[in-house]
């Protein structure tokens, strides 16, 4: 049985696969463009949206008494 979950991070406007920059590394408060239609992401709602769908998956495979929730990576 295969667990791996992923997800593309899509656009908030038009729900294309983003890309971002190559070489560059995003975080929270950037804004990512999207090559589609060239429309400003706010990483941290990229982010949130992703989350969602992996936790919608994951309650799928496991029943929905299943509790996802993901925590904030600390800052260093």
């Amino acid at each position: 049985m295969n667990n791996e979950i992923s997800v593309d991070l899509l656009c908030q406007s038009c729900n294309q696969p983003l890309r971002g920059e190559k070489g560059r590394t995003y975080q929270s408060g950037d804004k990512v463009r999207c090559d589609a239609c060239g429309g400003l992401n706010d990483y941290d709602s990229v982010i949130e949206a992703a989350q969602k769908a992996v936790a919608e998956m994951v309650r799928e495979k496991m029943g929905d008494q299943t509790n996802v929730t993901f925590d904030k990576p600390s800052e260093k």
